[in-house]
Protein backbone atom coordinates (compact mmCIF):
# COMPACT_ATOMS: atom_id res chain seq x y z
CA UNK A 1 0.00 0.00 0.00
CA UNK A 2 1.61 3.69 -1.02
CA UNK A 3 1.81 5.88 1.86
CA UNK A 4 -0.28 9.11 1.48
CA UNK A 5 3.02 11.15 2.90
CA UNK A 6 4.43 10.16 -0.37
CA UNK A 7 1.86 10.47 -3.27
CA UNK A 8 1.39 14.24 -1.66
CA UNK A 9 5.24 14.39 -1.89
CA UNK A 10 4.91 13.23 -4.93
CA UNK A 11 1.88 15.26 -6.57
CA UNK A 12 3.57 19.00 -4.95
CA UNK A 13 6.76 17.96 -6.67
CA UNK A 14 5.26 16.83 -9.80
CA UNK A 15 3.11 20.51 -9.54
CA UNK A 16 5.76 22.30 -8.64
CA UNK A 17 7.94 20.70 -11.60
CA UNK A 18 4.49 21.28 -14.07
CA UNK A 19 4.74 24.97 -13.35
CA UNK A 20 8.51 25.53 -13.20
CA UNK A 21 8.53 23.80 -16.96
CA UNK A 22 5.34 25.86 -17.96
CA UNK A 23 6.67 28.99 -16.56
CA UNK A 24 10.37 28.68 -17.93
CA UNK A 25 9.09 27.76 -21.24
CA UNK A 26 6.79 31.08 -21.52
CA UNK A 27 9.83 33.08 -20.05
CA UNK A 28 12.25 31.32 -22.93
CA UNK A 29 10.41 31.86 -25.49
CA UNK A 30 8.44 35.57 -24.46
CA UNK A 31 11.98 36.13 -24.28
CA UNK A 32 13.25 34.80 -27.31
CA UNK A 33 10.60 36.55 -29.60
CA UNK A 34 11.76 40.08 -27.85
CA UNK A 35 15.56 39.54 -28.46
CA UNK A 36 14.81 38.46 -32.25
CA UNK A 37 12.25 41.48 -32.45
CA UNK A 38 14.92 43.76 -30.56
CA UNK A 39 17.38 42.58 -32.86
CA UNK A 40 15.38 42.77 -36.07
CA UNK A 41 14.30 46.64 -35.16
CA UNK A 42 17.68 46.96 -34.43
CA UNK A 43 19.09 46.09 -37.71
CA UNK A 44 16.29 48.57 -39.23
CA UNK A 45 17.48 51.07 -37.33
CA UNK A 46 21.24 50.75 -38.14
CA UNK A 47 20.43 50.56 -42.01
CA UNK A 48 18.27 53.69 -41.49
CA UNK A 49 20.59 55.86 -39.63
CA UNK A 50 23.39 55.09 -41.89
CA UNK A 51 20.89 56.99 -44.70
CA UNK A 52 20.84 59.79 -41.89
CA UNK A 53 21.76 63.28 -43.55
CA UNK A 54 22.92 61.99 -47.08
CA UNK A 55 22.36 64.34 -50.18
CA UNK A 56 21.01 62.24 -52.54
CA UNK A 57 21.17 65.16 -55.08
CA UNK A 58 24.64 64.97 -54.79
CA UNK A 59 27.17 62.81 -57.24
CA UNK A 60 27.21 59.26 -57.14
CA UNK A 61 30.98 59.74 -55.44
CA UNK A 62 29.85 62.14 -52.96
CA UNK A 63 27.05 59.98 -51.72
CA UNK A 64 29.04 56.81 -51.89
CA UNK A 65 31.32 58.49 -49.71
CA UNK A 66 29.36 59.59 -47.17
CA UNK A 67 27.58 56.02 -46.72
CA UNK A 68 30.94 54.17 -46.56
CA UNK A 69 31.93 57.04 -44.07
CA UNK A 70 28.88 56.51 -41.79
CA UNK A 71 28.97 52.94 -42.44
CA UNK A 72 32.21 52.53 -41.07
CA UNK A 73 31.69 54.70 -38.15
CA UNK A 74 29.12 52.57 -37.18
CA UNK A 75 30.57 49.50 -37.87
CA UNK A 76 33.23 50.76 -35.32
CA UNK A 77 30.86 50.78 -32.28
CA UNK A 78 28.21 48.21 -33.33
CA UNK A 79 31.35 44.67 -34.08
CA UNK A 80 28.21 42.70 -33.68
CA UNK A 81 26.61 43.67 -36.74
CA UNK A 82 28.43 43.46 -40.39
CA UNK A 83 27.38 46.58 -42.68
CA UNK A 84 27.79 46.23 -46.62
CA UNK A 85 27.35 48.67 -49.04
CA UNK A 86 26.35 47.02 -52.37
CA UNK A 87 26.17 48.73 -55.48
CA UNK A 88 22.44 48.97 -57.55
CA UNK A 89 23.40 45.35 -58.68
CA UNK A 90 24.44 43.97 -55.43
CA UNK A 91 27.97 44.07 -55.45
CA UNK A 92 29.71 44.61 -52.66
CA UNK A 93 31.33 48.14 -52.33
CA UNK A 94 32.13 48.63 -48.92
CA UNK A 95 34.09 46.50 -47.44
CA UNK A 96 35.43 45.46 -50.70
CA UNK A 97 35.84 41.42 -50.72
CA UNK A 98 35.05 39.99 -53.30
CA UNK A 99 37.80 40.96 -55.90
CA UNK A 100 36.26 39.29 -59.40
CA UNK A 101 32.52 40.83 -58.46
CA UNK A 102 31.76 37.48 -59.75
CA UNK A 103 28.92 36.83 -56.82
CA UNK A 104 26.63 39.92 -56.29
CA UNK A 105 24.33 39.18 -53.09
CA UNK A 106 21.42 37.69 -54.47
CA UNK A 107 18.79 37.05 -51.00
CA UNK A 108 15.54 38.07 -50.88
CA UNK A 109 16.44 41.45 -49.38
CA UNK A 110 19.04 42.40 -51.49
CA UNK A 111 16.96 41.15 -54.59
CA UNK A 112 14.36 43.05 -53.63
CA UNK A 113 16.68 46.46 -53.12
CA UNK A 114 17.65 46.21 -56.17
CA UNK A 115 14.49 46.52 -58.08
CA UNK A 116 13.75 49.64 -55.25
CA UNK A 117 11.61 47.64 -53.26
CA UNK A 118 11.68 48.73 -49.19
CA UNK A 119 10.98 45.20 -47.67
CA UNK A 120 10.02 45.84 -43.93
CA UNK A 121 10.59 41.98 -43.09
CA UNK A 122 13.64 41.08 -41.37
CA UNK A 123 15.36 38.21 -43.21
CA UNK A 124 17.83 35.00 -42.26
CA UNK A 125 20.29 33.43 -43.30
CA UNK A 126 22.78 30.68 -42.62
CA UNK A 127 26.47 30.83 -43.17
CA UNK A 128 29.30 28.20 -42.93
CA UNK A 129 31.97 29.73 -40.71
CA UNK A 130 35.19 27.86 -39.72
CA UNK A 131 32.90 24.24 -39.93
CA UNK A 132 30.22 25.52 -38.07
CA UNK A 133 26.61 27.06 -39.90
CA UNK A 134 26.20 30.26 -37.96
CA UNK A 135 22.04 32.08 -38.20
CA UNK A 136 22.22 35.43 -39.29
CA UNK A 137 19.15 37.92 -39.53
CA UNK A 138 19.43 40.36 -42.48
CA UNK A 139 17.82 43.52 -43.83
CA UNK A 140 18.47 45.53 -46.79
CA UNK A 141 17.39 49.12 -48.11
CA UNK A 142 17.90 50.74 -51.44
CA UNK A 143 19.57 54.09 -51.64
CA UNK A 144 17.44 56.15 -54.95
CA UNK A 145 18.59 58.66 -55.99
CA UNK A 146 17.28 61.10 -58.77
CA UNK A 147 13.94 60.34 -57.67
CA UNK A 148 13.64 56.76 -58.73
CA UNK A 149 16.78 55.08 -59.34
CA UNK A 150 18.48 52.71 -57.15
CA UNK A 151 22.19 54.12 -56.74
CA UNK A 152 23.25 51.87 -54.12
CA UNK A 153 22.11 49.18 -51.50
CA UNK A 154 22.71 49.24 -47.66
CA UNK A 155 22.87 45.86 -46.02
CA UNK A 156 23.30 44.42 -42.59
CA UNK A 157 23.72 41.33 -41.03
CA UNK A 158 23.71 40.44 -37.30
CA UNK A 159 24.51 37.08 -35.87
CA UNK A 160 22.14 35.31 -33.77
CA UNK A 161 24.51 33.93 -31.67
CA UNK A 162 24.47 36.37 -29.05
CA UNK A 163 20.70 35.83 -28.47
CA UNK A 164 21.07 32.18 -28.27
CA UNK A 165 24.15 32.44 -25.87
CA UNK A 166 21.92 34.18 -23.70
CA UNK A 167 18.96 32.20 -24.33
CA UNK A 168 20.88 29.63 -23.58
CA UNK A 169 22.38 30.97 -20.09
CA UNK A 170 18.32 32.01 -18.97
CA UNK A 171 17.62 28.13 -19.96
CA UNK A 172 20.63 26.93 -17.84
CA UNK A 173 19.54 29.80 -15.01
CA UNK A 174 15.68 27.75 -15.31
CA UNK A 175 17.20 24.74 -15.08
CA UNK A 176 18.79 25.20 -11.90
CA UNK A 177 15.78 26.57 -10.69
CA UNK A 178 13.87 24.14 -11.46
CA UNK A 179 16.39 21.84 -9.80
CA UNK A 180 16.73 23.80 -6.84
CA UNK A 181 12.63 24.07 -6.88
CA UNK A 182 12.19 20.19 -6.84
CA UNK A 183 14.69 19.91 -4.11
CA UNK A 184 12.40 22.47 -2.16
CA UNK A 185 9.26 21.63 -2.89
CA UNK A 186 10.77 17.64 -1.88
CA UNK A 187 11.64 18.92 1.50
CA UNK A 188 9.32 21.35 1.74
CA UNK A 189 6.36 18.77 0.52
CA UNK A 190 7.73 16.19 2.88
CA UNK A 191 7.85 18.62 5.86
CA UNK A 192 4.23 19.28 4.23
CA UNK A 193 3.01 16.13 3.72
CA UNK A 194 4.66 14.86 7.48
CA UNK A 195 2.40 17.45 9.55
CA UNK A 196 -1.02 16.40 7.60
CA UNK A 197 0.09 12.99 7.75
CA UNK A 198 1.66 12.45 11.12
CA UNK A 199 -1.76 13.01 12.74
CA UNK A 200 -3.80 10.45 10.61
CA UNK A 201 -0.84 7.81 11.29
CA UNK A 202 -1.80 8.77 14.76
CA UNK A 203 -5.57 8.69 14.48
CA UNK A 204 -4.91 5.17 11.97
CA UNK A 205 -2.33 3.72 14.59
CA UNK A 206 -5.46 4.54 17.49
CA UNK A 207 -8.04 3.43 14.94
CA UNK A 208 -6.24 0.04 15.42
CA UNK A 209 -5.67 -0.25 18.65
CA UNK A 210 -9.49 0.96 19.03
CA UNK A 211 -9.98 -2.32 16.69
CA UNK A 212 -7.89 -4.18 19.72
CA UNK A 213 -9.64 -3.62 22.57
CA UNK A 214 -7.73 -0.10 23.96
CA UNK A 215 -10.02 2.70 24.12
CA UNK A 216 -8.97 4.79 27.02
CA UNK A 217 -6.02 6.12 25.31
CA UNK A 218 -6.67 9.96 23.80
CA UNK A 219 -4.87 11.41 21.12
CA UNK A 220 -3.48 14.95 21.59
CA UNK A 221 -4.85 17.91 20.10
CA UNK A 222 -2.02 20.25 18.49
CA UNK A 223 -3.73 22.23 16.26
CA UNK A 224 -7.15 23.65 15.50
CA UNK A 225 -7.11 23.02 11.79
CA UNK A 226 -9.58 20.55 9.98
CA UNK A 227 -6.70 17.73 11.39
CA UNK A 228 -7.02 19.27 14.85
CA UNK A 229 -11.04 18.90 14.48
CA UNK A 230 -10.67 15.57 13.07
CA UNK A 231 -8.71 14.45 16.28
CA UNK A 232 -10.83 15.87 19.01
CA UNK A 233 -14.11 14.46 17.45
CA UNK A 234 -11.80 11.28 17.15
CA UNK A 235 -11.16 11.59 21.08
CA UNK A 236 -15.03 12.30 21.49
CA UNK A 237 -16.03 9.09 19.40
CA UNK A 238 -13.48 6.92 21.47
CA UNK A 239 -14.75 8.79 24.66
CA UNK A 240 -18.06 8.07 23.53
CA UNK A 241 -17.58 4.52 21.87
CA UNK A 242 -15.46 3.48 25.39
CA UNK A 243 -18.70 4.68 27.54
CA UNK A 244 -20.78 2.32 25.16
CA UNK A 245 -19.01 -0.24 25.53
CA UNK A 246 -18.50 0.02 29.19
CA UNK A 247 -22.24 0.00 29.54
CA UNK A 248 -22.63 -2.60 27.18
CA UNK A 249 -19.81 -4.83 29.35
CA UNK A 250 -22.30 -4.22 32.26
CA UNK A 251 -25.28 -4.69 30.96
CA UNK A 252 -23.51 -7.91 29.84
CA UNK A 253 -21.86 -8.60 33.12
CA UNK A 254 -25.59 -8.00 34.86
CA UNK A 255 -26.80 -10.39 32.87
CA UNK A 256 -24.21 -13.20 32.37
CA UNK A 257 -24.67 -12.97 36.42
CA UNK A 258 -28.03 -13.34 36.38
CA UNK A 259 -28.10 -16.03 33.69
CA UNK A 260 -25.45 -18.03 36.03
CA UNK A 261 -26.93 -17.26 39.47
CA UNK A 262 -30.69 -17.31 38.94
CA UNK A 263 -32.52 -20.67 40.23
CA UNK A 264 -34.74 -20.98 36.34
CA UNK A 265 -32.52 -23.75 34.41
CA UNK A 266 -32.25 -22.11 30.91
CA UNK A 267 -31.57 -24.05 27.50
CA UNK A 268 -31.02 -22.12 23.81
CA UNK A 269 -31.09 -24.22 20.63
CA UNK A 270 -29.94 -22.83 17.22
CA UNK A 271 -32.47 -23.53 14.62
CA UNK A 272 -30.98 -26.96 13.88
CA UNK A 273 -31.76 -28.25 17.46
CA UNK A 274 -28.24 -27.86 19.02
CA UNK A 275 -27.67 -26.18 22.55
CA UNK A 276 -25.72 -22.87 22.42
CA UNK A 277 -26.43 -21.79 25.82
CA UNK A 278 -27.16 -23.00 29.43
CA UNK A 279 -26.71 -22.05 33.01
CA UNK A 280 -25.55 -23.77 35.89
CA UNK A 281 -29.46 -24.18 37.38
CA UNK A 282 -29.88 -26.32 34.78
CA UNK A 283 -27.36 -28.84 35.40
CA UNK A 284 -28.86 -28.98 38.76
CA UNK A 285 -32.50 -29.47 38.35
CA UNK A 286 -31.32 -32.08 35.48
CA UNK A 287 -29.43 -33.77 37.45
CA UNK A 288 -26.40 -34.62 35.25
CA UNK A 289 -24.52 -34.12 31.96
CA UNK A 290 -27.09 -32.64 29.77
CA UNK A 291 -26.93 -33.79 25.73
CA UNK A 292 -26.30 -31.04 23.24
CA UNK A 293 -29.45 -32.13 21.00
CA UNK A 294 -33.06 -30.85 21.33
CA UNK A 295 -34.65 -34.42 20.91
CA UNK A 296 -31.87 -36.50 22.90
CA UNK A 297 -32.84 -34.23 25.89
CA UNK A 298 -36.86 -33.71 25.83
CA UNK A 299 -38.02 -37.13 23.55
CA UNK A 300 -37.98 -39.02 26.40
CA UNK A 301 -40.17 -36.50 28.53
CA UNK A 302 -42.78 -35.48 25.83
CA UNK A 303 -43.56 -36.90 21.94
CA UNK A 304 -42.61 -33.81 20.44
CA UNK A 305 -39.25 -33.82 17.83
CA UNK A 306 -37.39 -30.11 17.78
CA UNK A 307 -38.91 -29.43 14.26
CA UNK A 308 -42.48 -29.95 15.40
CA UNK A 309 -41.81 -28.00 18.65
CA UNK A 310 -40.61 -24.97 16.34
CA UNK A 311 -43.38 -24.62 14.29
CA UNK A 312 -45.71 -25.02 17.44
CA UNK A 313 -43.96 -22.51 19.58
CA UNK A 314 -44.28 -19.83 16.67
CA UNK A 315 -47.56 -19.33 17.21
CA UNK A 316 -47.80 -19.65 20.97
CA UNK A 317 -45.72 -20.38 23.94
CA UNK A 318 -45.60 -23.95 24.76
CA UNK A 319 -45.89 -25.35 28.55
CA UNK A 320 -45.47 -28.73 29.81
CA UNK A 321 -44.48 -30.83 32.76
CA UNK A 322 -42.04 -33.66 32.88
CA UNK A 323 -40.54 -35.49 35.88
CA UNK A 324 -36.94 -36.00 36.10
CA UNK A 325 -36.30 -38.44 38.88
CA UNK A 326 -38.11 -36.84 41.94
CA UNK A 327 -37.90 -33.83 40.94
CA UNK A 328 -41.05 -31.90 39.44
CA UNK A 329 -40.17 -29.12 36.18
CA UNK A 330 -42.21 -27.15 34.65
CA UNK A 331 -40.87 -25.96 31.26
CA UNK A 332 -42.03 -22.90 28.90
CA UNK A 333 -41.02 -23.08 25.40
CA UNK A 334 -40.79 -20.18 23.32
CA UNK A 335 -38.91 -18.75 20.00
CA UNK A 336 -36.35 -16.62 19.60
CA UNK A 337 -35.13 -14.79 16.69
CA UNK A 338 -31.05 -14.85 15.44
CA UNK A 339 -29.66 -12.64 13.13
CA UNK A 340 -31.72 -13.41 9.98
CA UNK A 341 -35.65 -13.23 10.41
CA UNK A 342 -35.92 -16.58 8.96
CA UNK A 343 -33.29 -18.00 11.41
CA UNK A 344 -35.54 -18.83 14.50
CA UNK A 345 -34.46 -21.07 17.54
CA UNK A 346 -35.93 -21.82 20.62
CA UNK A 347 -35.19 -20.85 24.23
CA UNK A 348 -36.51 -23.10 27.00
CA UNK A 349 -37.24 -21.85 30.57
CA UNK A 350 -37.05 -24.50 33.12
CA UNK A 351 -38.70 -24.22 36.75
CA UNK A 352 -38.44 -26.82 39.58
CA UNK A 353 -42.34 -26.91 41.02
CA UNK A 354 -41.80 -29.99 43.14
CA UNK A 355 -43.02 -27.88 45.73
CA UNK A 356 -45.63 -26.14 43.87
CA UNK A 357 -46.50 -30.01 43.83
CA UNK A 358 -46.13 -31.26 47.31
CA UNK A 359 -48.28 -27.87 48.18
CA UNK A 360 -51.28 -29.17 45.52
CA UNK A 361 -50.88 -32.46 47.25
CA UNK A 362 -51.15 -30.80 50.94
CA UNK A 363 -53.71 -28.67 50.11
CA UNK A 364 -55.60 -31.92 48.58
CA UNK A 365 -54.77 -33.73 51.56
CA UNK A 366 -55.84 -30.95 54.12
CA UNK A 367 -59.15 -30.43 52.14
CA UNK A 368 -59.84 -34.07 52.33
CA UNK A 369 -58.40 -34.28 56.18
CA UNK A 370 -60.85 -31.03 57.05
CA UNK A 371 -63.73 -33.08 55.62
CA UNK A 372 -62.95 -36.47 57.47
CA UNK A 373 -62.34 -34.51 60.75
CA UNK A 374 -65.45 -32.43 60.66
CA UNK A 375 -67.69 -35.66 58.66
CA UNK A 376 -66.94 -38.11 61.70
CA UNK A 377 -68.20 -36.03 64.92
CA UNK A 378 -70.93 -35.00 62.37
CA UNK A 379 -72.01 -38.47 61.41
CA UNK A 380 -71.59 -39.62 65.64
CA UNK A 381 -73.75 -36.04 66.59
CA UNK A 382 -76.04 -37.18 63.38
CA UNK A 383 -76.16 -40.96 64.83
CA UNK A 384 -77.16 -40.97 68.55
CA UNK A 385 -79.65 -38.13 68.17
CA UNK A 386 -81.39 -39.73 65.46
CA UNK A 387 -81.25 -43.04 67.97
CA UNK A 388 -82.57 -40.63 70.81
CA UNK A 389 -85.14 -38.93 68.30
CA UNK A 390 -87.17 -42.37 67.08
CA UNK A 391 -87.29 -43.13 71.16
CA UNK A 392 -84.86 -45.99 70.85
CA UNK A 393 -83.26 -45.31 74.12
CA UNK A 394 -85.27 -45.88 77.30
CA UNK A 395 -83.33 -45.96 80.22
CA UNK A 396 -81.94 -42.72 81.40
CA UNK A 397 -78.24 -43.83 81.69
CA UNK A 398 -77.86 -44.44 78.32
CA UNK A 399 -79.51 -41.38 77.20
CA UNK A 400 -76.79 -39.66 79.31
CA UNK A 401 -74.02 -41.66 77.68
CA UNK A 402 -75.46 -40.72 74.20
CA UNK A 403 -75.41 -36.90 75.15
CA UNK A 404 -72.21 -36.87 76.20
CA UNK A 405 -70.50 -38.34 73.11
CA UNK A 406 -73.02 -36.03 71.65
CA UNK A 407 -71.26 -33.46 73.73
CA UNK A 408 -67.75 -34.44 73.15
CA UNK A 409 -68.16 -34.51 69.44
CA UNK A 410 -69.03 -30.70 69.25
CA UNK A 411 -66.61 -30.04 72.10
CA UNK A 412 -64.33 -31.92 69.43
CA UNK A 413 -66.14 -30.20 66.56
CA UNK A 414 -65.39 -26.55 67.81
CA UNK A 415 -61.59 -27.19 69.05
CA UNK A 416 -60.86 -27.87 65.35
CA UNK A 417 -62.79 -25.37 64.03
CA UNK A 418 -61.28 -22.93 66.52
CA UNK A 419 -57.22 -24.63 65.27
CA UNK A 420 -58.28 -24.23 62.16
CA UNK A 421 -58.86 -20.52 62.14
CA UNK A 422 -56.38 -19.66 64.54
CA UNK A 423 -54.00 -21.45 61.78
CA UNK A 424 -55.84 -19.42 58.99
CA UNK A 425 -54.96 -16.10 61.18
CA UNK A 426 -51.29 -17.21 61.56
CA UNK A 427 -50.88 -18.03 57.73
CA UNK A 428 -52.43 -14.30 56.70
CA UNK A 429 -50.57 -12.66 59.85
CA UNK A 430 -53.72 -11.67 60.96
CA UNK A 431 -53.11 -12.85 64.40
CA UNK A 432 -52.09 -9.82 66.91
CA UNK A 433 -49.17 -10.80 69.03
CA UNK A 434 -48.43 -8.75 71.82
CA UNK A 435 -44.24 -8.50 72.22
CA UNK A 436 -42.16 -7.36 74.97
CA UNK A 437 -39.57 -8.34 77.19
CA UNK A 438 -41.03 -11.46 79.17
CA UNK A 439 -39.24 -14.05 82.04
CA UNK A 440 -39.34 -17.00 80.21
CA UNK A 441 -38.46 -19.20 83.72
CA UNK A 442 -41.41 -17.58 84.74
CA UNK A 443 -43.95 -18.37 82.20
CA UNK A 444 -42.51 -22.12 81.83
CA UNK A 445 -42.68 -22.34 85.37
CA UNK A 446 -46.38 -21.38 85.15
CA UNK A 447 -47.09 -23.84 82.43
CA UNK A 448 -45.45 -26.50 84.12
CA UNK A 449 -47.56 -25.63 87.68
CA UNK A 450 -51.01 -26.31 85.04
CA UNK A 451 -50.80 -29.26 84.29
CA UNK A 452 -49.21 -30.97 87.61
CA UNK A 453 -52.93 -31.76 88.18
CA UNK A 454 -52.96 -34.25 85.12
CA UNK A 455 -49.51 -35.60 85.57
CA UNK A 456 -50.56 -36.73 89.09
CA UNK A 457 -53.74 -38.44 87.57
CA UNK A 458 -51.71 -40.89 85.96
CA UNK A 459 -48.79 -41.08 88.62
CA UNK A 460 -46.88 -39.48 86.17
CA UNK A 461 -43.42 -37.83 88.01
CA UNK A 462 -43.49 -34.26 85.79
CA UNK A 463 -39.79 -32.81 87.07
CA UNK A 464 -38.65 -28.99 86.44
CA UNK A 465 -35.44 -28.68 86.47
CA UNK A 466 -35.09 -24.76 88.53
CA UNK A 467 -33.20 -22.59 86.47
CA UNK A 468 -29.91 -20.61 87.83
CA UNK A 469 -31.09 -17.39 86.97
CA UNK A 470 -34.19 -15.79 85.16
CA UNK A 471 -33.71 -16.32 81.23
CA UNK A 472 -35.18 -12.85 79.45
CA UNK A 473 -36.65 -13.22 75.87
CA UNK A 474 -38.80 -10.55 73.53
CA UNK A 475 -42.16 -12.32 72.82
CA UNK A 476 -45.63 -13.11 73.44
CA UNK A 477 -46.23 -14.76 76.96
CA UNK A 478 -49.80 -15.74 76.23
CA UNK A 479 -48.68 -17.39 72.81
CA UNK A 480 -45.50 -19.03 74.26
CA UNK A 481 -47.56 -20.62 76.98
CA UNK A 482 -49.45 -21.96 74.47
CA UNK A 483 -46.49 -23.42 73.15
CA UNK A 484 -45.70 -25.10 75.92
CA UNK A 485 -48.98 -25.80 77.30
CA UNK A 486 -49.32 -27.70 74.16
CA UNK A 487 -46.16 -29.57 74.20
CA UNK A 488 -46.63 -30.65 77.99
CA UNK A 489 -50.08 -31.84 77.02
CA UNK A 490 -48.46 -34.22 74.75
CA UNK A 491 -46.40 -35.65 77.01
CA UNK A 492 -48.82 -35.99 79.65
CA UNK A 493 -51.61 -37.61 76.86
CA UNK A 494 -48.43 -40.09 75.35
CA UNK A 495 -46.53 -41.04 78.63
CA UNK A 496 -47.91 -44.23 80.42
CA UNK A 497 -48.81 -43.95 83.71
CA UNK A 498 -45.48 -44.18 86.00
CA UNK A 499 -43.96 -42.28 83.76
CA UNK A 500 -41.30 -39.54 83.91
CA UNK A 501 -41.59 -35.90 82.10
CA UNK A 502 -38.27 -33.83 82.47
CA UNK A 503 -38.44 -30.09 81.71
CA UNK A 504 -35.11 -27.97 81.84
CA UNK A 505 -34.42 -24.17 80.62
CA UNK A 506 -30.87 -23.18 79.69
CA UNK A 507 -29.05 -20.74 77.70
CA UNK A 508 -26.44 -21.94 74.42
CA UNK A 509 -24.36 -19.14 73.05
CA UNK A 510 -26.96 -16.60 71.96
CA UNK A 511 -30.21 -18.33 72.49
CA UNK A 512 -32.19 -19.78 75.58
CA UNK A 513 -33.96 -23.47 74.99
CA UNK A 514 -36.30 -25.47 76.89
CA UNK A 515 -36.43 -28.88 76.73
CA UNK A 516 -39.37 -31.28 77.27
CA UNK A 517 -38.44 -35.06 77.37
CA UNK A 518 -40.79 -37.80 78.20
CA UNK A 519 -40.74 -41.45 78.35
CA UNK A 520 -43.85 -42.40 76.06
CA UNK A 521 -44.39 -44.12 73.40
CA UNK A 522 -42.31 -42.41 71.07
CA UNK A 523 -42.18 -41.43 67.79
CA UNK A 524 -40.68 -43.49 64.49
CA UNK A 525 -38.02 -41.93 62.52
CA UNK A 526 -40.29 -41.84 59.59
CA UNK A 527 -42.63 -39.63 61.06
CA UNK A 528 -40.61 -37.20 62.43
CA UNK A 529 -39.95 -35.10 59.39
CA UNK A 530 -44.02 -34.64 59.06
CA UNK A 531 -45.25 -34.61 62.87
CA UNK A 532 -45.63 -30.76 62.33
CA UNK A 533 -47.93 -30.97 59.09
CA UNK A 534 -51.21 -30.15 59.75
CA UNK A 535 -53.70 -33.21 60.86
CA UNK A 536 -50.82 -35.62 60.50
CA UNK A 537 -50.88 -38.10 63.39
CA UNK A 538 -48.53 -40.84 63.92
CA UNK A 539 -51.24 -43.12 65.56
CA UNK A 540 -55.07 -41.86 64.08
CA UNK A 541 -57.00 -43.76 66.49
CA UNK A 542 -55.43 -42.83 69.68
CA UNK A 543 -55.18 -39.41 68.78
CA UNK A 544 -58.62 -38.90 68.03
CA UNK A 545 -59.50 -41.21 71.44
CA UNK A 546 -57.67 -38.75 73.27
CA UNK A 547 -59.37 -35.68 71.76
CA UNK A 548 -56.45 -34.22 69.61
CA UNK A 549 -57.28 -32.39 66.29
CA UNK A 550 -53.51 -33.23 64.29
CA UNK A 551 -53.58 -29.35 64.30
CA UNK A 552 -51.59 -28.04 68.01
CA UNK A 553 -47.88 -28.79 66.76
CA UNK A 554 -48.66 -27.13 63.50
CA UNK A 555 -49.80 -23.86 65.44
CA UNK A 556 -46.99 -24.49 67.65
CA UNK A 557 -44.47 -24.04 64.97
CA UNK A 558 -46.05 -20.76 63.52
CA UNK A 559 -45.84 -19.29 66.98
CA UNK A 560 -42.23 -19.93 67.16
CA UNK A 561 -41.51 -18.73 63.50
CA UNK A 562 -43.16 -15.77 64.41
CA UNK A 563 -40.90 -15.33 67.40
CA UNK A 564 -37.83 -15.82 65.16
CA UNK A 565 -37.09 -19.55 67.19
CA UNK A 566 -37.60 -22.64 65.95
CA UNK A 567 -39.16 -26.09 67.38
CA UNK A 568 -37.43 -29.39 66.67
CA UNK A 569 -37.75 -32.89 68.08
CA UNK A 570 -35.67 -35.93 68.66
CA UNK A 571 -37.20 -39.12 69.37
CA UNK A 572 -36.89 -43.20 68.94
CA UNK A 573 -39.79 -45.41 69.16
CA UNK A 574 -41.19 -46.49 72.70
CA UNK A 575 -37.76 -44.65 74.06
CA UNK A 576 -39.82 -41.24 74.68
CA UNK A 577 -39.71 -38.07 72.85
CA UNK A 578 -37.85 -34.51 73.39
CA UNK A 579 -38.77 -31.05 72.03
CA UNK A 580 -36.88 -28.22 71.95
CA UNK A 581 -38.23 -24.82 72.04
CA UNK A 582 -35.48 -22.20 70.59
CA UNK A 583 -35.58 -18.58 71.67
CA UNK A 584 -33.29 -15.50 71.16
CA UNK A 585 -31.93 -14.18 74.38
CA UNK A 586 -32.51 -10.87 74.99
CA UNK A 587 -29.18 -10.13 76.77
CA UNK A 588 -27.06 -11.00 74.13
CA UNK A 589 -26.67 -8.19 71.97
CA UNK A 590 -26.21 -9.02 68.39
Amino acid sequence: MKSIRWRLVSFYVVLVILVMIVSGTLIVTMLRNDSYSNLENELKETVRNIKVDIDLYATDEAIEESLTQNIEGLSSIARDKKIFLLDSEGYELYPYEDSDRSNPYNNHVVTASTNGIFVQEVGRVYTEERGQIIEYREYAEPVIVGGDEVAFIIYAKMSTALVEENLNDTIFIIVISILIALLLATVLGTVLSNSLTKPVSVLTSKAREMANGKLDNEIEVKSDDEIGELTQNFNIMARELNKTLSEMMGEKNKLETVFSHMTDGILVFDKKGMLTHINPASKVLFEGEISNNFNEIFVAFMDAEYNEMLTKVQKNTFEHVIQVKDKYLNICFAPYQLEKPDNIGIICVVQDVTQHKKLEEMQKEFVANVSHELRTPLTTIKSYTETLLEGMVDDEETTTNFLEVINNESDRMTNLVKDLLELSKLDNRQTQFKMQLMNLSYVLEESVSKYQIHAHKKNQDMILHPADKKYKVMGDPNRIEQVIKNIISNAVKYTKENGHIHINIYDEKDEVIISIKDTGVGIPQEDLNRIFERFYRVDKARSREMGGTGLGLAIAKEIMEYHNGKIRVESDAKEGTCFYLHFKNADVKE
